[in-house]
């Protein structure tokens, strides 16, 4: 018990902490950037709150441990071949000409080899985790730029591999003989996938035993013994680093069955620990180096962000991409990331790296890392600016009917989920359309389907004005870009200010925003799902469609009280199931004040006025079938009627208008 500094020390780290992200929290600004300051504020070089740096240095090997063992849990091959092209060649591309220019202007000015190739790859790798956070808070993780980013970044996660295996030869690369290289490149490797799939065979029958002992705290264990254990032994067998062991076991175990309950679990260990990993990196800054060293720091960091946009914008414009799109992404990846700490520490120490150049690593990719989420949110609109001022081309594709016959038309914007129903749908009902995408494989493959698309970026003029703007009846945008739909949405009316718009959205709260720039409809994606899953959840209590349809509408309204007027016992309907489960059956419930109360069925009329006919009536939970014309209807009953949906709507109707 006398030995407790570590213990102090992490007590430390949560009581700067937490007021500290609290704060930046309330001025919207991530907490990864809170985090860092929190480090600089107790480290070595501010208050001198932390005396044993060692501890935590354990703690932070702990947090990129379990940062690595939850990517890895989300790293699917499925999403490995969505990406395809951007991971591979955007990656290789990004990774390779970002280190490559960096380290030759590196050996220009230290003339050390080693050194200039290990800053370019330090340079070279971004923030996994400021990133993905950043655009997940901003719900853009799915637009384009997004998934560019993401390609890269996962190619950048998994290059840190090799990267280790080279880094002791850095050392000394005069002596350094390729037979040597591939040699150990090769034996890292082997043991890498023989552990691999030994893992994979022994772990898959351990999770499923003790998935069977239905013994929660077990599970827990055996998945931080597995992140771990795999860990350790990756750093003995493959001489690779702990995190690349726990990266390794993350993906053995996202192909199991239970990899969202094994997220859920270590969630709490890997936010808890990585928020010390990022304290840990603050804690590497000096105060008084950086005030020494200011404007060559910040000048520094500066420089960084636009050496790396400016190396990303070409690489992203290859993939074939608008100049608003690769500048965005370019901004987003100009930082340092988790991994150059991890590879920079081990330069260190293998003395690849003198103190100096260390801690100026340091100071810059501290201050690239708080820039971050701030570029990243300036990024869009920087994007939109810049394509303007140049009058880059949108990228238009040839088509594969023409759009000049197009007249009033519907122009889809965004070929995901929603965009790809709509086109279903106009298809059967024989409306035309037209696809307009920024995704080159979503336009080939509505291409194949016969859709008239258009690959380009609708916040330029002349792709609208390719489309056929002016003759458009209808423009549906479903993307994720929230700065390019308000932008794009300003511009069709701009074309066109009789069109009629429908506006997808991700959040409630840009429902004014673009209602004010002349959205007609404006759907937001969380609302409207809600509505969705009562109105779901209802129909398996065989609540009548009209009681649905009423409460949909008063929450619309903002007037919502669940079932105010009326409330249905769920057992009640329950004998119904065999007819309810016929295709085309509709019910209806006879409310209070209806002027069908009193009427009998012939009265009613609904097969003259609708054609739909009643085949039984439902009064305090006993079904009447096939009920007599004088059948006498009362409050509360409930209508089963048979029709086609013409005729079902048209009943719904009819039986609407009779309530007073």
């Amino acid at each position: 018990m006398e030995n407790i500094a570590i213990l102090r020390e992490f007590v430390v780290i949560l009581f700067i902490s937490l007021p500290v992200v609290f704060l930046f929290q309330k001025l919207k600004i991530p907490s990864i950037v809170g985090f860092i300051i929190a480090g600089v504020l107790i480290g070595p070089g501010g208050f001198k709150l932390i005396s044993d740096a060692a501890s935590v240095n354990i703690l932070a090997e702990v947090g990129v441990i379990l940062l690595l063992f939850s990517i890895g849990l989300e790293f699917s091959l499925s999403r490995l071949l969505s990406l395809g092209k951007i991971l591979l060649v955007g990656g290789l591309l990004q990774v390779f000409l970002t280190a490559g220019v960096a380290g030759i202007a590196f050996y220009f000015i230290t003339g050390n080899p080693g050194l200039s190739v290990l800053s370019g790859f330090l340079i070279s790798l971004s923030s996994t985790a400021i990133v993905l956070k950043s655009f997940a808070e901003r719900k853009e993780t799915d637009s384009p730029f997004g998934n560019i980013s993401l390609g890269i970044l996962l190619f950048q996660d998994l290059f840190v591999i090799p990267l280790m295996v080279v880094l002791p030869f850095l050392k000394d690369p005069a002596s350094l003989q390729a037979g040597v290289f591939l040699k150990a490149l090769f034996f890292a490797l082997l043991g890498l996938v023989a552990l691999y799939f030994v893992a994979n065979f022994v772990l898959s029958r351990i999770m499923h035993y003790i998935v069977r002992l239905k013994n929660r705290e077990i599970f827990t264990l055996t998945v931080v013994a597995v992140c771990l254990g795999t860990a350790y032994f990756s750093f003995r067998i493959g001489g690779l680093s702990l995190s690349i062991g726990a990266f390794l076991a993350g993906i053995i175990l996202s192909k199991s069955n239970y990899s969202h309950q094994i997220i859920s679990d270590i969630i709490p260990f890997k936010d808890c620990f990585n928020s010390v990993f990022f304290v840990s990196i603050g804690m590497l800054l000096g105060m008084n180096f950086l005030a020494a060293n200011l404007p060559l720091i910040l000048g520094g960091a500066l420089a960084l962000t636009i050496f790396k946009t400016l190396i990303i914008i070409p690489v992203v414009l290859y993939l074939k991409f608008p100049l608003r799109i690769a500048i965005i992404t370019g901004l987003c990846l100009s930082q340092i990331g988790e991994f150059s700490f991890v590879l920079g520490k081990f330069g260190h120490e293998l003395n690849i790296m003198n103190n100096i150049r260390y801690e100026y690593f340091i100071a810059v990719s501290v201050v690239s890392m708080v820039a971050a989420p701030f570029f990243i949110a300036l990024a869009p609109g920087l994007g939109l600016f810049f394509q303007k001022l140049l009058k880059h081309p949108g990228k238009i594709e040839e088509k594969n009917i023409s759009t000049n016959a197009l007249k009033n038309h519907v122009i889809i914007i965004g070929f995901g989920l929603n965009g790809k129903n709509l086109s279903r749908v106009l298809h059967e009902v024989s409306i035309k359309h037209i696809i307009v995408d920024l995704d080159a494989e979503k336009i080939q493959a509505a291409k194949d389907d016969g859709d008239t698309v258009l690959y380009g970026d609708f916040t330029r003029r002349e792709i609208l004005e390719e489309a056929g703007i002016e003759n458009a009846k209808v423009a549906v945008i479903a993307i994720s870009d929230p700065i390019a739909t308000e932008h794009g949405l300003w511009l069709i009316k701009e074309l066109n200010p009789s069109i009629y718009t429908v506006v997808r959205t991700l959040s409630n709260e840009d429902v004014a925003s673009l209602t004010k720039l002349g959205a007609d409809e404006v759907i937001p994606e969380e609302f409207e799902t809600s509505i969705e899953i009562f109105s779901r959840v209802l129909s398996r209590y065989h609540v009548p469609r009209n009681v649905i349809e009423q409460e949909v509408s008063l929450v619309r309204k903002g007037t919502y009280d669940m079932f105010r007027s009326v409330s249905l016992e769920p057992g009640k309907l329950m004998d119904l199931n065999d007819i309810l489960n016929l295709t085309l059956t509709e019910t209806m419930l006879i409310k209070t004040g209806s002027k069908a109360i009193g009427q009998t069925l012939a009265e009613l009329n609904l097969r003259t006025e609708t054609g739909t006919t009643v085949i039984a009536v439902v009064r305090e939970g006993k079904a009447s079938t096939n009920p007599k014309s004088d059948f006498l209807l009362a409050e509360n009953d409930v209508l089963v009627v048979l029709g086609n949906h013409a005729e079902l709507d048209k009943a719904v109707q009819y039986v609407s208008e009779m309530e007073q």
